[in-house]
C-alpha cells in the first residue's frame, strides 16, 4: 500500500512540475510580449531549486533591488522558463535605461548547468551593460576557460563581481577585458539585521550543517565520527542538516522567506554550528551563533571566511584545519554556556548600502 501511495505522489509531483514549468514559460512570454512603459530589471538565472543559500541570495537581491531601484520592475528569467525566442524577444523590447543582472552564486564553474545560458546572455546582449552578481569562479578545464574567456572578453561593457580573492585572481587571468569587482556574498547583508535575529531562542548543543555532494571534503564516516564525539560532549544534544532542503519549485515563490526564516530559527537554537557550507557559515552569523568552518573540496570556504574581519567577528567565526581542531574549538565555545555575542551590520554598511553602479 505504501509503495502505491508513493508512486501516486511521485506521479502527482511529476505532472505538477511539468505544469509549473509550462505556466512559468507562458507567464514570462506574456510579460515579454506586453508593451511596457516602466523601467525594467531583467534578472537572469534566478533559482527555482531547493538550495536555501541560492534562494536566500534571491531574497536579498529582490530586497535590495526594491531599495535601490524603486521605480524599476523586476522580470525574473529563470533558465527553466526560457524558450528558444526568450532572449530575442527581450532584445526587441529592452530600453537603454533597463538593467541586466545575472544571479550570484557558483555559476562560473565547468559542470554548472546555468553556465551555457550565461554565455548566451552575454553574447546576445553585446550592446547592453551586463552585471554578473558575485560569483565563485572555478573554471578548471582549459578548453572551457578558453570558451568562456572569448565570450566574456569580447563584450565591451561586462561587469563580473567575484565573491572571494581566489576567484578574483582567476578572473583577472582569464578575463582581462572585463570590469572586475570584489564583493562579498549578498546574504551577508542580513548579518546584524535585527529583523532576522531570535533573541528568545534557548541555545543548546551543536548542529552540523554539512553537504552531501561533489564539493564535500570530509567523508560521511568522518563526519559521523565527529558527531559521536560531540554527542558524548553535549549529552546527545546534536543534530545534522544541510542547506539543500526538500521543497517543490512552486513553493518557493510563495514561501521563500518563510522557509529561510525557518532554517535561521533552527540555527539560533544551538550553542555552536559546524559547517562546510558557505551559506551555513553566513546563516550562523545572521543569528549570532558561533560557527566552526570546515574545508570543502574547493577554495570557496577557506577564502570566503577571509571576508569576516577578526575585530568584528573573531569571537563568532573560526576556521578549522581538520576535524580534531574543530572538536577542540567546540569544547571552548561550549564553555560560554550559550552566551550570545551580537554581530554588527558590517556588510550591509560597507558593501550593500548603495547601488552597485
Amino acid at each position: 500500500m505504501t509503495d502505491i501511495i508513493n508512486k501516486m505522489i511521485g506521479k502527482y509531483n511529476f505532472f505538477r512540475s511539468k505544469w509549473y514549468f509550462h505556466q512559468g514559460k507562458k507567464a514570462l512570454d506574456i510579460k515579454l510580449s506586453t508593451a511596457c512603459v516602466e523601467k525594467r530589471i531583467y534578472f537572469f538565472c534566478t533559482p527555482i531549486h531547493s538550495n536555501l543559500g541560492d534562494q536566500a541570495q534571491l531574497m536579498c537581491w529582490l530586497r535590495l533591488f526594491s531599495e535601490w531601484y524603486p521605480d524599476y520592475k523586476v522580470i525574473q528569467v529563470s533558465t527553466k522558463f526560457r524558450v528558444f525566442d526568450t532572449l530575442r524577444n527581450i532584445h526587441k523590447i529592452i530600453k537603454p535605461d533597463d538593467k541586466i543582472f545575472i544571479h550570484s552564486g557558483y555559476l562560473i564553474f565547468d559542470p554548472h548547468p546555468e553556465l551555457p545560458f550565461i554565455l548566451d546572455i552575454v553574447r546576445d546582449f553585446y550592446d547592453h551593460h551586463i552585471t554578473i552578481l558575485p560569483q565563485t569562479v572555478n573554471l578548471m578545464d582549459s578548453w572551457y576557460q578558453h570558451i568562456v574567456g572569448e565570450v566574456f572578453n569580447y563584450h565591451p561593457n561586462l561587469t563580473l563581481m567575484c565573491r572571494d580573492e581566489v576567484s578574483m585572481k582567476k578572473a583577472e587571468q582569464m578575463f582581462p577585458n572585463v570590469e572586475l569587482r570584489l564583493m562579498p556574498d549578498v546574504v551577508t547583508s542580513l548579518i546584524g539585521n535585527e529583523d532576522f535575529q531570535y533573541a528568545d531562542s534557548n541555545r543548546n548543543g551543536a548542529l552540523l550543517c554539512v553537504r552531501n555532494d561533489l564539493e564535500k571534503f570530509y567523508s560521511d564516516s568522518q563526519i559521523n565520527e565527529l558527531r559521536k564525539k560531540l554527542d558524548n560532549l553535549t549529552g546527545g544534544r546534536t543534530a545534522i542538516c544541510d542547506t539543500s532542503i526538500k521543497a517543490r519549485p512552486w513553493v518557493w515563490d510563495r514561501k521563500r522567506e518563510e522557509l529561510i526564516r525557518s532554517m535561521l530559527k533552527i540555527f539560533s537554537r544551538y550553542q555552536v554550528i559546524i559547517t562546510d557550507r558557505y551559506h551555513g557559515t553566513i546563516f550562523s552569523q545572521i543569528v549570532n551563533t558561533p560557527v566552526i568552518v570546515l574545508s570543502s573540496a574547493d577554495h570557496k570556504l577557506s577564502s570566503g571566511v577571509k571576508w569576516f574581519p577578526k575585530e568584528d567577528f573573531g569571537k563568532n567565526i573560526f576556521f578549522a584545519n581538520n576535524l580534531d581542531e574543530a572538536y577542540n574549538l567546540v569544547v571552548e565555545i561550549l564553555k560560554r554556556k550559550g552566551k550570545v555575542i551580537n554581530n554588527p551590520p558590517y556588510f550591509k554598511g560597507k558593501y550593500y548600502s548603495n547601488r552597485l553602479e
